[in-house]
């Protein structure tokens, strides 16, 4: 998908890479432009839409953002940013992202991010990446724009070397409330292993009971 203040689909979900390889090299210009806003708010709420579209809704559903930007302010013509993040978490997607670096783009983030801080004060609602990242179990990688391929290519590999876990809750009210995970190693294991990092979900919503 390619957005900015709207969202494009240009290649629905397939296993062929070709198609994909394509897509990737033909993003429209529309979304290259610095000249309009740019929608995690509307991005994300989409994503979510088209990934509980999925012909396998068994599978592992990742959501890989490639951005300069790392925090964006909420559009108003899209789902308010708790709206959208409520929609990522019900598709049980996870969120990536990649960062090309170059010295303007650390400049244009830094100021968004120092905007944010600023109008968080007056209740001014934006999306961070890195805090979805972190909460669905992503991550963030950055880069020279002339190693991306690389940083793809690592990130990739880190979502085929995962495990999945499951449990039942002994919870059983179905109220689509979030409800917070935390996963953590066994201590024998992180003494003799050394620091490890664990990334997993910290939330989940709970499904609705079907009216």
């Amino acid at each position: 998908m390619a957005f900015t203040d709207t969202t494009k689909l240009i290649q629905p979900f397939t296993r062929n890479r070709i198609l994909i390889e394509k897509a990737l090299n033909n993003i429209p210009e529309q979304a290259k432009t610095t000249n309009v806003a740019h929608c995690f708010n509307l991005m994300f709420a989409d994503a979510a839409e088209h990934m509980l579209k999925a012909s396998n809704p068994a599978g592992r559903r990742v959501i890989i953002v490639i951005s300069s930007m790392t925090r964006l302010f909420d559009c108003s013509n899209g789902p308010s940013n708790r709206a959208a993040t409520a929609a990522i978490y019900e598709s049980g997607a996870v969120v990536c992202a990649i960062i090309p670096r170059v010295i303007i783009q650390r400049v244009e983030n830094a100021l968004q991010i120092a905007a944010t801080r600023v109008n968080k004060v007056v209740a001014a609602h934006y999306m961070d990446l890195e805090h979805l990242a972190a909460e669905t179990g992503g991550e963030v990688l950055a880069n020279k724009p002339e190693k991306l391929d690389t940083t793809f290519q690592t990130m990739i590999d880190h979502l085929r070397s995962r495990y999945n876990l499951a449990f039942v809750s002994t919870n059983k009210k179905r109220d689509g409330t979030t409800r917070k995970l935390k996963l953590d190693v066994d201590s024998a294991q992180q003494k003799s292993q050394g620091k490890l990092v664990v990334k997993a979900r910290r939330s989940y919503i709970s499904p609705r009971e079907a009216r």
